[in-house]
């Protein structure tokens, strides 16, 4: 909930502000697109902000196998994200063992929906199609190639996972053991907010599994994925994945993770890659690129960046809130070249909504969700969603 309290807030600034909805920014001038480089001729200053919406592949035999999901579209999916293609719901069996191939806070929260008993999330605002095959999972690993130490997910995000309901929750002691070295214990020491995020997942260790419980969770560490492997019954699917063991080696900071060669191998029928993700670079050519080469937030004359577009995919909204000031901060000292022109802005495009349509949108959302004490249901489909902004209007 506070999370999504953001949402109030960007609220807030978007009535002082302009709104234009419904255009996709790139490179092209195709019905209901727009160029950054005429974005460019018609305003001062342009801030790209589009986040990180490519991701990472691992690049592993068995990657092409039916039941290998990328985490971002899967988040993507049970947030109602329009043009997000569904995953192969017939995979989410009865029994379910899923793995969850990264320690960032989006692997963490694809195991919290995985987990999660659909009565609880039926009253918020995720994906109603989501529901329908959630509640099914038997176990979700979350593994990652490190340590406890160098896990990039938060203690907020690993307290919610810890304490769903009807969920059990563990960590093998053993690979907490290995991970124990000098470097690590340095790292730790360092900064107070690693220290309870560690012990939080040490007293974790001495947690006894219930069996009673619907789902065990299982956070892993110090495994490094090298294959996907079929089943035996259908070699389209995946059946398992295989793990090399890992060690860390380096100075505090600074430890990578290096194969023992000890092969470790997990059941799993469905597994979400959350390895990292990439930016869209919407100004040249729309590649994706791991950031925008910036300085301060300035790419170019006039062209800045801002987010995880500007510093790669880490960080949460309050590190949002200090990237953003410093890249203000740098188009404020370029005002004055800045406000020397005449440019006027754009005024009209083809199909574009404006804030008072999607205030239209969002009521009638919510109103959806009142049946179901949720705060809304989200619609995905964009024709139904103009068309619902025209009977407003």
């Amino acid at each position: 909930p506070e999370v999504k309290s953001v949402i109030n807030d960007f609220a807030s600034v978007a009535e002082e502000v302009r709104f234009i909805g419904n255009v996709c920014v790139g490179n092209d001038e195709k019905e209901g697109h727009v160029s950054v480089e005429t974005l460019r001729k018609h305003y001062d200053a342009v801030v790209l902000a589009n986040g990180a919406s490519g991701e990472r592949k691992l690049n592993i035999p068995g990657e092409e196998l039916k039941g290998v999901l990328s985490a971002r579209k899967f988040v993507g999916w049970y947030n109602a994200e329009p043009l997000v293609e569904e995953p192969p719901l017939h995979f989410f069996d009865d029994g379910l063992e899923a793995v969850v191939i990264g320690h960032g806070n989006v692997a963490l929260d694809c195991a919290r929906i995985l987990a999660t008993p659909p009565a609880i999330l039926s009253t918020t605002d995720i994906s109603r199609s989501t529901l329908e095959i959630l509640g099914r999972t038997a176990k979700v690993s979350v593994v990652g190639r490190r340590g406890p130490a160098q896990a990039a997910f938060t203690i907020k995000e690993l307290r919610e996972l810890m304490q769903i309901k009807d969920a059990s929750f563990s960590v093998i002691a053993d690979e907490l053991d290995l991970a124990d070295n000098e470097a690590s214990r340095a790292e730790i020491h360092s900064k107070r907010a690693l220290q309870r995020k560690c012990k939080l997942i040490q007293d974790a260790a001495k947690n006894v599994v219930s069996e009673k419980k619907n789902t065990l969770i299982e956070l892993r560490f110090l495994l490094s994925p090298v294959a996907f492997e079929p089943r035996s019954d259908d070699p389209s699917r995946l059946g398992a994945i295989v793990f090399q063991r890992c060690e860390l080696l380096g100075d505090p900071g600074a430890q990578k993770a290096h194969a023992t060669g000890e092969l470790i191998k997990i059941p799993a029928s469905l597994a979400f890659t959350a390895v990292g993700y990439l930016t869209q670079a919407l100004h040249t050519s729309s590649s994706f690129v791991p950031r925008l080469e910036n300085d301060h937030g300035k790419i170019d004359s006039g062209l800045y960046c801002a987010g995880w577009s500007k510093r790669g995919p880490s960080g949460i909204i309050g590190t949002n809130i200090t990237d953003a000031r410093e890249t203000v901060a740098t188009m404020l000292q370029d005002f004055d070249a800045l406000s020397s022109s005449e440019k006027c802005g754009i005024h009209s495009l083809q199909n574009a909504t404006s804030w008072t349509d999607w205030l239209n949108l969002d009521a009638h959302e919510r109103s959806l969700g009142e049946p179901f004490g949720a705060p809304r249901i989200k619609l995905n489909d964009v024709r139904k969603m103009l068309d619902i902004i025209r009977a407003s209007s």
